[in-house]
């Protein structure tokens, strides 16, 4: 086997998911050189060269000139693709279902960038009762979208968003279904490599712990789409945690959370994991704060054991009252970021692996939670 030169490094949404499966694969090796390169057992040494006094310093400086000017070629050419900014936000229909002018794709660009949000999760469909995709007829204006907000924002990561009500009907659970599983899988190949996207995100819920059948799709959707498209998911918090020190939400039965194992299996599969951390059900802020901070540590807690890179995004609210699920004097984006400091805080050196915040939604944020979102945690 003979050596070959290191890959140039991509920081491209593309190359960081290739990393992580790398990584789990078991392909990294710890960088640094290996001692028995240095100098061989019997390898051709080098006359000793003497330089007069003099002259030591001169040349010395010439080679550090040298030097510095061949790292700058290099970098020039280099695949220093920009890292995307690290917050994300989802958007609707109104985005990928309309047509859209090249000026208002700019105007969005900018304002996400403004706002520090380099990752979009967009609306491209749900998967129906009937086994067919709703909205369908719109799939040629997402394709329109996907071109459009990526030549506005290239350096954006735009994942297409897939969802999948697990239970329709009356006890009707279908994620067991292995034609349904597959169909995901099928579908989520064509969101990356038909329409666009950079990746695929998907909306499973409900998704319980324990649940194989979740992870079953997702090693089809792995397959189908590669080692180099980040899937991203929407995880649910741990929704009532017991022996935390928090206040329990009262509508779910106490308990009922992801276990760790559970937590670093969904991980293995995955590039990003979105926390979905409201409709709590607690009709006090700081206990809100508080069950935040819990989501932060708990799914940091497990995903830093495994040493693969997969990210961490916090989903943070900005709709509208759901209650008794979600009341906005509770949860907003101001308590919400400070669950999400709280958390982080605690966490210590271990919080680098959250990313950032999720912005939930587009359609819902008014300029005034733009406004509390920039003041607490984009520009703090």
């Amino acid at each position: 086997m003979t050596d070959s030169p290191p890959p140039e490094q991509d920081n491209s949404a593309r190359g960081r998911a290739r990393d992580r499966q790398r990584r789990r694969k078991g392909m990294v090796q710890p960088s640094g050189s290996n001692p028995s390169h240095l100098n061989p057992a019997g390898s051709f040494k080098m006359p000793e060269i003497r330089i007069p006094r003099g002259r030591l310093l001169i040349y010395i400086l010439g080679a550090v000139v040298v030097v510095a000017a061949v790292i700058f070629a290099l970098g020039r050419f280099a695949n220093n693709a920009p890292v995307a900014l690290p917050n994300a936000l989802w958007v609707g229909t109104e985005w990928t279902y309309e047509v859209q002018e090249d000026a208002s794709l700019l105007t969005f660009a900018q304002s996400l960038r403004d706002r520090e949000i380099g990752t979009v999760y967009a609306w491209v469909s749900w998967f129906q009762e009937d086994a067919s995709w709703r909205g369908a007829e719109n799939f040629g204006n997402v394709s329109a979208f996907v071109r459009q907000f990526k030549a506005a924002y290239p350096e954006s990561v735009l994942m297409g968003w897939v969802s999948l009500p697990v239970n329709v009907g009356e006890n009707n659970y279908r994620l067991d279904n292995e034609d349904v599983q597959q169909s995901i899988a099928d579908f989520s190949q064509r969101v990356v490599n038909d329409m666009g996207f950079d990746g695929v995100f998907l909306n499973i819920e409900p998704v319980w712990d324990g649940d194989e059948n979740f992870l079953s799709l997702l090693r089809k959707v792995r397959a189908s789409v590669g080692d180099d498209t980040p899937i991203a998911v929407a995880i649910p918090p741990d929704w009532s945690p017991i022996d935390a020190g928090i206040a329990v939400p009262p509508l779910i039965v106490p308990g009922t959370i992801w276990e760790k194992e559970y937590k670093q299996s969904v991980a293995l599969l995955s590039d990003e994991m979105v926390v979905m951390a409201y409709n709590s059900g607690l009709s006090n802020s700081a206990d809100y704060v508080q069950w935040v901070a819990y989501q932060v540590k708990a799914f940091v807690d497990a995903v830093s054991e495994l040493g693969i890179g997969t990210e961490i995004v916090i989903g943070i609210p900005t709709y509208d009252n759901e209650l008794p699920g979600h009341d906005v004097a509770v949860e907003n984006v101001a308590s919400a970021v400070q669950g999400v400091l709280v958390g982080l805080q605690e966490l210590g050196e271990s919080a680098t692996f959250v990313r950032g915040v999720a912005i939930y939604a587009g359609w819902t944020t008014d300029d005034t939670e733009w406004s509390q979102y920039e003041s607490t945690w984009a520009q703090r």
